[in-house]
């Protein structure tokens, strides 16, 4: 696994970091209907409350030699979806997003579904079953 992304292009490099990949499959994870929320357990309470980013424990991210990246995101689906249908959506929705933006082949791209809540109102807290 390496860090970054680089190429080389007449003007200069160009890196991209494994943080900018891992923001990009969070935000497209969340752009899916059917998902509340990406999952990040309490080692993400933990990485938050030391002022690290949630999503480094919530979205692995393996970028190889060869442009190819795995991917693996848990999430928290809304009660009443179609778990398959919703993983398999978050699937595309990020294999889509790395490929126009980074330019890498997403190989492997896992999901998994950690919990299902229901979704409240704007200002409710709570919703885990």
């Amino acid at each position: 696994m390496i860090g970054e992304k680089q190429a080389k292009t007449d003007l200069g490099k160009i890196k991209i970091h494994i943080k900018a990949i891992r923001s990009i499959a969070a935000i497209s994870t969340m752009e899916v209907d059917g998902v509340l929320r990406i999952y990040s357990g309490t080692i993400g309470k933990l990485f938050e409350l030391f002022g690290k980013d949630r999503n480094a424990a919530a979205i692995k991210v393996d970028l190889k030699e060869t442009n190819e990246v795995g991917i693996i995101v848990s999430i928290v689906v809304e009660y009443g979806q179609d778990l398959p249908k919703v993983a398999n959506n978050v699937q595309e929705s990020i294999r889509h997003a790395i490929e126009k933006m980074t330019g890498l082949n997403p190989v492997n791209i896992d999901v998994k579904v950690k919990s299902v809540e229901r979704s409240l109102p704007a200002g409710r807290q709570g919703g885990k079953l």
